[in-house]
C-alpha cells in the first residue's frame, strides 16, 4: 500500500475514534450536571440480570416523592427531609441566650427592624399595595372582617400583636413581645410534619383559620386557597419580609420549646399547681373562667378559644409562647420552666371546639407527647382521655368555662406531679370536645349533636367525625 493510500485510511479513522471520545466526555458532563441538579443518570435503564445493587440504585436514583414518593424497590418509598434545603436560620445560637431571645438589638446580621406602612415603604402598584394594606386589615382584626371563615372571638393579632388591640403595640406582625411575622415569609415553602408534605405560605394561613381560627365552626368554612383574603394576607407577609435576604430565616421565627432537663414528662406536669399559677398571674387578664375580655384579651379556652388541633393547644408550644410573651409585656415572668408548663397543662385541659380531621395529623408517627388532645398520644402515655384533663377532674377543679377560685385548690398539690394513670375518672377522649359544627357552610365539617352522639359506640363516633369533613379534608391537609 502506498502512502497517499494510508493516509486516505487514517483520517477516517481518527475521525472515528475522535467522535467517540467527544461523545464520551459529553455523557460525562452531563451526567455530573444532573447529578448536581438531583435529576437521575443518562443511560439505558438497567437490564435484566443486572447486580441487584446496581439496580436498586438505579431506581432509588429515578425515585422522587411529596411527603411519599414513587416506591423504590423492595417496597421502600423516598420521602422528602424534614428540613426544606436552602433555608438557613440568621444567628441561631440567639435562641440559646434565655431571657434574651426576644432581644431586638441582637444580632449582626438581621435585626428586628419594624416599618411603617407609607408611600416610600408600599409598592407603586397601586393594585399590589391596596391588597397589602387590605391584608393587614385582616390579620388585625380576623374574626371582625371575615366572621363568615372564623368560628371564634380570636383574631390573629392576638398571637402576632397589633392591630386594634389596646394591649398590644405596632402594626400587627410587628410587636417583638409576641410572635413576629417580620422576615418570616422568607422560610415558605416549608416541611409540616403534622401533615407530611410540603406547604407554602397561602396554606400556612389556611391552616391558622381551620386550626387557631376554628373556621369549621363557621357559617362557610375555611376561606379558599385563591381568595382574595388569602391572598391579601399572604401579600401583607412578603411585604413584612422585605428587607430579609432570600430563605434566610430570621432567629424570632418560630416558638423556643423546653429542652433536655428543662422539659417536664407530659404525665408529670402539675396542672392543679398550674390553677394557683394562672389564678395569681393570668386571671387578671384572661379571667378566671378562661374567657378574656371582648376586643382586648382572647379566651383561651370554651367554644370562642382555639381548637383542639391547633398548636397552642400542644403543651410545650403553649408553654414557649407563655414564657416568651405573657403577661403581654413583661415576658419570663414565670421564673422557672416548670412553672410555665404547669400553667400550660391547666390551660389546655379545658374542653374546646374539636376538629373533625384532628385525628389524621401525624397519621404516620402519631402526634408528639405534647398534642395531650389527641387520642393516640393520651393513649400511647397510658390514658383513656387528656392527662391533664384527668388530673383537673381529680382535682374537682372545673374543665368547663366556670369560675376557677383558690378555695378549689388543694392546700398540696404534690398530689398532681405524678401520672395517675390508673386514677378512675368519668371521662373519655371525647371529654373535652365542644362540638359546635352544625350546618356549617361549603360542607366543610358536621359533627353529630352531643345528645345524638351519647348514643354511638366511641369508635363510630370517632369515625363519623372523620367522615362528615372528607369534603373539605382534601383543602385541609396541605393546609393544617
Amino acid at each position: 500500500m502506498s502512502q497517499g493510500d494510508s493516509t486516505l485510511l487514517l483520517k477516517p479513522a481518527l475521525l472515528v475514534v475522535g467522535t467517540v471520545i467527544a461523545a464520551v466526555i459529553v455523557v460525562f458532563a452531563l451526567n455530573g450536571l444532573l447529578a448536581y441538579l438531583g435529576v437521575g443518570a443518562v443511560g439505558p435503564a438497567p437490564q435484566a440480570g443486572a447486580p441487584a445493587a446496581s439496580q436498586a440504585n438505579a431506581t432509588q436514583a429515578n425515585a422522587t416523592g411529596n411527603g411519599g414518593g414513587a416506591a423504590a424497590a423492595g417496597g421502600e418509598v423516598r420521602k422528602l427531609p424534614g428540613t426544606w434545603g436552602g433555608s438557613k436560620w440568621y444567628n441561631e445560637d440567639l435562641r440559646e441566650q434565655e431571657f434574651k431571645y426576644k432581644d431586638p438589638e441582637a444580632g449582626e446580621e438581621v435585626q428586628f427592624q419594624p416599618k411603617k406602612m407609607n408611600d416610600s415603604t408600599l409598592p407603586e402598584n397601586e393594585k399590589r399595595a391596596e391588597l397589602i394594606r387590605e391584608g393587614r386589615s385582616l390579620f388585625a382584626n380576623t374574626s371582625e372582617e371575615m366572621p363568615e371563615h372564623v368560628g371564634n372571638d380570636l383574631s390573629c393579632a392576638n398571637c402576632h400583636g397589633g392591630g386594634d388591640l389596646p394591649t398590644t403595640t405596632g402594626m400587627v406582625g410587628q410587636d417583638i413581645d409576641m410572635i413576629p411575622l417580620v422576615g418570616t415569609a422568607a422560610g415558605y415553602p416549608e416541611w409540616t410534619g403534622r401533615t407530611e408534605r410540603m406547604r407554602d405560605m397561602r396554606q400556612r394561613i389556611m391552616g391558622c383559620f381551620l386550626r387557631s381560627m376554628n373556621s369549621p365552626g363557621s357559617a362557610e368554612g375555611m376561606p379558599e386557597y385563591d381568595s382574595r383574603e388569602i391572598q391579601a394576607m399572604e401579600s401583607y407577609m412578603v411585604w413584612l419580609n422585605k428587607g430579609t435576604p432570600s430563605e434566610r430565616v430570621p432567629y424570632w421565627r418560630h416558638i423556643e420549646k423546653p429542652e433536655g432537663d428543662e422539659k417536664v414528662p407530659v404525665s408529670e406536669v402539675n396542672p392543679v399547681r398550674g390553677a394557683e399559677l394562672y389564678l395569681e398571674n393570668c386571671a387578671s387578664c384572661h379571667g378566671a373562667d378562661g374567657q378574656g375580655v371582648d376586643g382586648q384579651y382572647p379566651p383561651l379556652w370554651g367554644e370562642d378559644s382555639f381548637n383542639d388541633g391547633a398548636g397552642m393547644g400542644r403543651m410545650y408550644t403553649s408553654a414557649g409562647f407563655i414564657r416568651e410573651s405573657m403577661p403581654y409585656g413583661a415576658g419570663h415572668t414565670f421564673s422557672n420552666w416548670e412553672d410555665v408548663q404547669d400553667v400550660a397543662g391547666f390551660m389546655n385541659a379545658h374542653k374546646r371546639p374539636h376538629l373533625p380531621r384532628q385525628p389524621k395529623d401525624w397519621a404516620a408517627a402519631g402526634a408528639p407527647d405534647e398534642g395531650i388532645y389527641y387520642n393516640r398520644t393520651q393513649q400511647r402515655l397510658g390514658y383513656d382521655m387528656n392527662p391533664m384533663t384527668k388530673k383537673l377532674m381529680l382535682a374537682d377543679i372545673p374543665i368547663d368555662d366556670s369560675n376557677v377560685t383558690e378555695e378549689m385548690i388543694p392546700e398540696d398539690t404534690s398530689r398532681y406531679d405524678e401520672p395517675l394513670r390508673n386514677e378512675s375518672v368519668d371521662g373519655s377522649w371525647e371529654t373535652t370536645w365542644i362540638r359546635t359544627y352544625e350546618n356549617v357552610g361549603n360542607e366543610s365539617t358536621s359533627n353529630t349533636t352531643a345528645s345524638n352522639r351519647s348514643t354511638l359506640e366511641p369508635q363510630a363516633a370517632v369515625s363519623s367525625a372523620m367522615q362528615d369533613g372528607e369534603s373539605a379534608e382534601n383543602r385541609a391537609d396541605a393546609a393544617g
